[in-house]
């Protein structure tokens, strides 16, 4: 932005004109009485309105009105987007239908820094991010038909080449040689293509590059003149006046008693407006919550979420850093119960090929000795897991495509190959302790492994045999699949169940925030595609009621329901995912499935298991709860708040669950969820950037949640809080301070391990007649744990 391209304005009003390049007006204070090609409407504070090229637009403002007006320059966003007509859909009023919250947020942070340096680079930096902002999401792409690359090439590279060269002088017969055609030839040819002639396209060209030159330079005329290409001032003026009916001095007059620079006053109501803007951004929202709990109504909690979780494939623990990982989870957290599957992969080096007569078991030990030693009980999935790094759902992209051979060929195979495990696990550990652990039969819904493609009524038969003779005290479940997937493959699976003596001791499902779409043919081994993602909505409590509706429907009987995996992203490369605004959606969905589940496994303890050549940064957007080099994520201390909830439920709801501890104390975590925006769905998950995250929501507003606990001990009670947000306990904005380096040295993640923890805060509160009231303000995308004492 070599020109001054932002304007500030009021006490103002524009006649019918129009120019080539975009004008943006975006309504400061008061009200503006707004025509575009003859379509008149009233434009109130913070509504944007884009003015595209060569539409003919008047505005007049009612009294004391500010507003801010940015141009863009016509000529170089055709280059940059490659269409030769560029047209927007950008106004908050005749569209209002369409997300403004990120352009607005962009515009603002402009007006901010506008008013310390007007000329700074922020400034222009920003007025970049604008640009890209109304590309990504208000091009018009119907009416913006007219791409370059539709255009005759030879015609799109002399636009191109007038574009660049206008300043100097351009001749048909230098134009007609570069392309080795006679003047008469070429200048037929570009009247045809273009409508004008060559002569008058480079004069109109030149001309609109004057314009702007005559408002937001200070150079002469006669300067301007010789800069945009004329041979002479006489020639220019004459041009000029020819083609608008005025003379630049007197359009530059003209234009220069509309305020081009912005007077002191301008500036003074721009400073008041952003004071107020500031206020009005830290005050809380209307709707602010007033929660009212009565310590004697409480209830003991079924707290699913709280006791297990699952770390990904048995050969994931075989690496020394997942194994530190996944300790400190267990340690911390409070977990009792570990899920891992794929005990049968060929990592493990059980067995030659297909061989079923000679296997070591070694590795699975080693595996199930540590957790041992972590004092868990193992939950074995016996399944056939293919390895999924998943970059974006809606893409057949992954971190890391590996050619697998069928682990089983058939359900003989499966047999004896199970048969030996358990044989092994009952000998090694002894009956009693294997009893003692949980066996998950799953079933592949895409049907393309080995034990996939064995029917699964057949398979859950035979291997509930097959552990029942050996350990008849286990408990046994299944299948894993959700009931919201098309078809009826889980009603079908529940029906043979219901009356069966071997029915599962647990019926398990997964959950992830994506709409499934059965295709209508199995492509590449593909029966399903995952489409939107849906991470802020309630999608785990969705997933339960429709199971438990499904239940209802065919009467099956009582039985503990186990969500054996769950995350709000599949994707290994999501920035989100070490947000935020992750750990907030993850209480959302803790707090729903609270007294509805049995047990709720989180998918993913370490993102160290999906390491790639790609993952040089200390944060590379993976599910898991730490980072690869052990710093602990916003979603890791969503887990552990909720592992320091008390016993006794006293209420939940939106943003908040409270809990009591043998009365003596109150625990209370509440977190501000965002909804994302429009714009966020529109991307691909991998694609997003960290300084993007500001704008991928609906808004940013706090929340305010006034507490009234009832029936409390009479006295003083201590309040201790820990938050965790964009500005304390973020790994995101301390690696920001780091500069997003790619690259840490050893003392820099040593120094993110210490400080990316949860800010405390104490105070001290009275009762009054049994009351204790106090308030928690929250930040959009925080959490914060109170316990009172």
């Amino acid at each position: 932005m070599e020109k001054q391209k932002i304007q500030i304005l009021s006490n103002i009003q524009e006649a019918p004109h129009s120019h080539k390049n975009i004008e943006l007006l975006y309504i400061l204070i008061g009200k503006v009485d707004i025509t575009i090609n003859g379509e008149s409407f009233q434009a109130n504070s913070k509504d944007i309105i884009l003015i595209n090229s060569e539409e003919i637009h008047a505005w007049k403002e009612h009294g004391n009105a500010l507003l801010c007006r940015m141009y863009v320059d016509y000529y170089k966003l055709k280059q940059v987007i490659k269409k030769e007509k560029v047209v927007f859909k950008c106004n908050s009023i005749i569209n209002p239908e369409i997300d403004y919250a990120r352009l607005r947020y962009i515009l603002e942070t402009i007006l901010r820094k506008y008013q310390e340096e007007p000329d700074g680079f922020w400034v222009k930096s920003l007025y970049y991010s604008l640009l890209e902002a109304l590309k990504a999401q208000y091009l018009d792409k119907e009416r913006s038909l007219d791409d370059y690359e539709t255009i005759n090439g030879k015609v799109k590279d002399v636009l191109d080449y007038i574009q660049n060269n206008y300043q100097r002088t351009l001749n048909l017969s230098e134009i007609a040689k570069r392309y080795y055609i006679s003047e008469s030839a070429f200048s037929r040819f570009f009247k045809r293509e273009i409508g004008v002639g060559f002569t008058e396209y480079v004069r109109n060209v030149r001309l609109e590059h004057a314009k702007e030159e005559l408002q937001f330079s200070n150079q002469s005329i006669t300067e301007i003149s010789y800069d945009c290409g004329f041979s002479n001032i006489s020639v220019f003026n004459k041009n000029f006046k020819q083609v608008f009916s005025i003379t630049p001095k007197e359009y530059r007059k003209n234009i220069k008693q509309k305020e081009t620079v912005p007077q002191e006053s301008d500036m003074i109501g721009l400073a008041t407006y952003l004071e107020y803007s500031q206020k009005k951004k830290q005050q809380i929202e209307k709707t602010e919550q007033k929660i009212c709990l009565d310590l004697q109504q409480s209830r003991l909690l079924k707290n699913a979420a709280k006791t297990s979780m699952n770390v990904g494939m048995f050969a994931d623990l075989l690496e020394a850093k997942v194994q530190k990982h996944v300790a400190t989870a267990i340690e911390n957290l409070g977990l009792k119960y570990i899920h891992i599957a794929n005990p049968f992969d060929p990592v493990l080096k059980i067995r030659s090929g297909h061989e079923t007569e000679q296997m070591n078991f070694e590795k699975v030990d080693s595996v199930l000795d540590f957790l041992l030693e972590q004092g868990v009980c193992p939950v074995l999935e016996l399944s056939e897991r293919r390895r999924k790094m998943i970059v974006t759902i809606g893409s057949d992209d992954v971190l890391e495509k590996t050619k697998m051979e069928p682990v089983f060929l058939s359900l003989e195979e499966w047999e004896q190959v199970l048969t030996a495990l358990i044989e092994h696990l009952t000998e090694y550990y002894t009956a009693k302790e294997v009893s003692k652990w949980m066996f998950e039969i799953w079933c592949d819904p895409e049907q393309v492994t080995g034990i996939g493609k064995i029917p699964y009524k057949k398979l859950y038969k035979h291997t509930w045999q097959i552990i029942k003779r050996y350990i008849p005290e286990a408990k046994i479940g299944g299948s894993g699949l959700n009931a919201t997937m098309p078809g009826n493959v889980l009603r079908e699976q529940l029906c043979w169940w219901k009356d069966r003596y071997d029915r599962p001791d647990f019926l398990t499902f997964m959950s992830y925030p994506y709409q499934v779409e059965r295709q209508e043919e199995q492509v590449a081994g593909k029966q399903y595609s995952l489409l939107s993602i849906e991470s802020d909505t309630h999608f785990v409590k969705q997933d339960i009621d429709a199971y438990h509706a499904l239940l209802d429907s065919i009467e099956y009987p009582a039985t503990p329901i186990w969500l054996t995996e769950w995350n709000t992203s599949l994707s290994e490369r999501n920035i989100y995912n070490d947000s935020c605004a992750k750990a907030c959606h993850m209480l959302m969905q803790m707090v729903d499935a609270t007294e509805e589940l049995d047990q709720m496994n989180y998918s993913s303890i370490s993102d160290w298991t999906v390491q790639y050549f790609d993952s040089t940064s200390p944060l590379i957007g993976a599910t898991g709860l730490i980072t690869k080099d052990g710093i602990l994520k916003p979603a890791y201390y969503a887990m552990e708040f909720w592992g320091w909830m008390g016993e006794r439920l006293i209420g939940k709801g939106q943003h908040y669950i409270a809990t009591s501890q043998h009365r003596e104390t109150i625990q209370i975590l509440a977190f501000n969820a965002k909804q994302f925006s429009y714009s966020y769905n529109m991307k691909a998950e991998n694609s997003l950037e960290v300084k993007e995250l500001p704008f991928i929501f609906k808004n940013n507003d706090k929340l305010k949640l006034q507490f009234e606990l009832k029936n409390m001990r009479e006295g003083k009670h201590k309040i201790c809080m820990y938050r965790v947000s964009e500005s304390c306990g973020n790994v995101l904005a301390e690696w920001g301070k780091l500069g997003y380096s790619k690259e840490l040295m050893r003392s820099e993640i040593s120094y993110l391990k210490q400080i990316c923890i949860p800010r405390m805060e104490v105070r001290y509160m009275q009762t009054k007649k049994d009351i204790l009231e106090f308030e928690l303000v929250l930040e959009s995308n925080e959490m914060a744990f109170v316990q009172i004492l």
